[in-house]
């Protein structure tokens, strides 16, 4: 096929050409009928739609950077982003393979115009602007022309939304924000509320804190109890929090004591009494009556909250409240007691620091350190020697360790209940194996036999310390909640190849409309195929011959005229 506006060679042409040419050689120039750029006879709507697959790639890509690294939660439409996404590809991808669907059919008569061609190119052409398929065909059969930007974008279009769905990542991330009902317990101060009515009421008659028994037990009965912190799901508290609260050492002291025992005969019974004494001063005892009796435990307390007369201030023994002797044999057969062992606890007044809790649920955890102030005590005894129930206090300090200490308080009366409790049959008391009636039971079913008394005094304080934090002087501390929340995360490079397609189809928009000027004498027939109908063939010349009609004019025609197909059947 020649071009439009050439002047045919005098030589043959293979059979099956198209020309603008007539019967006879001749150098007129074709004129086709042209219109404004911005017509819809010529440019506007493919413009149009090629503007449109712009602002729809422009619209996602704002999308995409309004949602980066925010929650998901923060798209409010009522449509999913991903399925508001996927809407907005398949427009862009709609409006954009109508431009170039157009522009690939008008490139064949600028191929067809530049010189003779086969006219199998046309139908090339034309699957090209339907599918990928012609795409490819047109890409390897025919020689590169702008057509082949247009078929390369037909190709990429395949990737356009799948690109574009990957651009979106979803993940989750943690949301830490403070929360008024994330709470956790500490305390600077311990005192009992009730009040000792009588003038005459001796220390001993001190009111007893029923909530501190009943964390005593817990510990030391090894019940385990969780934490008692308000928390919504998942929260954490930084820290730190200076809280009091008490700590237990023990000690084995078998041998020390056994070797103060003085035994004798006692009692009608003919059983033999043996009495010791710890190195921290404890009394401890023992019975045996050969194959009658023997001990098996015996407990005793002494609380070492009394004042010295000669010592003004706290005893030289504080922090230490009170300290504990716990006998423990095994009787055999004869009631020989075997397998003797002592140990010696003391249980302390202490400050704690904690740092780091989290809760989960009703797990909890903590980074908990006991403050070392650098003095064996530091508690300073109230000045009022008036009231011999008065307070004990630290005033607001910094440790050496660069600890900061607020102002700690405790009523001295509120300690000597406790060390009144641990001096009491409650819990100081004796068991007898064998022939003996035992009626102050006390504590010996937890603690005799072969239990970790270490383990089980630790307990003991850790509840203590516990009661403490959320019993009537606690104050809340406040944390933060933590949840899981569903994010945006935006792979900007998923998104080159919509842009990259874009940018083609653009790129192919511009040299499309600018190769069609009117003065490349081109006919604007684009991808009609009724375009056809403005070509007549010439027997003698072998060639086809193009007319100057406008496509539309070509359309009326068609409108008028009636296609009649005629099939001739050779039997």
């Amino acid at each position: 096929m020649t071009g439009f506006n050439s002047t045919p060679k005098t030589h043959s042409y293979k059979p099956a050409q198209v020309s603008d040419v007539g019967s006879e050689p001749q150098t007129a120039t074709t004129e086709y009928k042209r219109h404004p750029v911005y017509s819809p006879q010529e440019w506007l709507l493919e413009s149009i739609s090629s503007i449109l697959a712009l602002g729809l790639l422009l619209a996602i890509a704002i999308i995409f950077w309004y949602m980066d690294n925010k929650p998901l939660s923060a798209w409010r439409a009522g449509v999913s982003l991903n399925a508001t996404v996927s809407i907005l590809t398949t427009a862009c991808t709609t409006a954009l393979m109508y431009g170039v669907s157009t522009f690939i059919g008008q490139s064949k008569w600028l191929h067809f115009k530049n010189g003779p061609r086969k006219l199998a190119d046309f139908e090339t052409f034309d699957e090209a602007s339907r599918g990928v398929w012609g795409s490819i065909l047109l890409l390897t059969t025919v020689k590169w022309n702008i057509a082949t930007i247009g078929a390369f974008i037909t190709i990429l279009r395949l990737a356009f939304s799948p690109f574009a769905q990957q651009v979106i990542l979803i993940y989750q991330r943690d949301i830490i924000s403070p929360s008024d009902t994330a709470t956790l317990g500490y305390a600077h101060n311990y005192t009992i509320h009730k009040q000792v009515n009588l003038a005459n009421s001796r220390i001993e008659s001190i009111p007893q804190d029923p909530d501190m028994q009943s964390a005593i037990y817990q510990g030391l009965y090894g019940i385990n109890t969780t934490e008692p912190f308000n928390c919504p799901g998942t929260c954490s508290w930084a820290g730190p929090y200076i809280s009091l609260g008490f700590d237990t050492q023990c000690r084995n002291v078998t041998q020390e004591t056994l070797q103060t025992a003085t035994c004798e005969e006692a009692g009608n019974g003919g059983f033999e009494r043996c009495n010791m004494t710890t190195p921290g001063g404890i009394d401890v005892a023992s019975r045996f009556a050969f194959t009658d009796s023997s001990t098996a435990y015996y407990m005793n307390a002494s609380s070492l909250m009394a004042f010295e007369p000669s010592t003004p201030g706290l005893p030289h023994t504080f922090p230490e409240i009170v300290r504990f002797a716990v006998y423990r044999s095994s009787p055999d057969y004869n009631f020989q007691m075997r397998n003797i062992n002592i140990t010696e606890c003391s249980l302390f007044l202490a400050v704690y620091e904690y740092r780091n809790a989290n809760a989960s649920g009703s797990d909890f955890s903590f980074e908990s350190m006991k403050v070392d102030f650098g003095v064996k005590n530091p508690w300073t005894y109230s000045d009022n020697r008036s009231d011999k129930y008065q307070r004990i206090y630290i005033n607001e300090t910094t440790t050496s360790g660069g600890i900061q200490i607020p102002a700690l308080e405790m009523s001295y009366k509120s300690l000597e209940a406790l060390g009144n409790f641990y001096q009491s049959t409650t819990m100081a008391t004796e068991w007898v194996e064998g022939n003996y009636v035992n009626t102050n039971l006390g504590v010996a079913a937890t603690l005799s036999g072969d239990v970790d008394l270490g383990d089980r005094f630790n307990q003991m304080a850790t509840a203590m310390t516990t009661y403490l934090r959320y019993g009537p002087n606690t104050q809340s501390a406040h944390g933060e909640v933590i949840r899981s929340e569903q994010f945006v995360h935006i792979r900007w490079g998923y998104f080159v190849v919509p842009i990259v397609t874009e940018g083609f189809a653009v790129l192919f928009a511009i040299l499309s409309i600018f190769s069609n000027r009117r003065s490349r004498r081109v006919p604007v027939w684009k991808s009609s195929t009724l375009a056809v109908l403005a070509c007549q063939h010439d027997d003698r010349l072998g060639l086809l011959q193009t007319t100057d009609k406008d496509i539309y004019e070509i359309g009326d025609e068609a409108k008028k005229a009636e296609f009649v197909q005629r099939l001739t059947h050779k039997h």
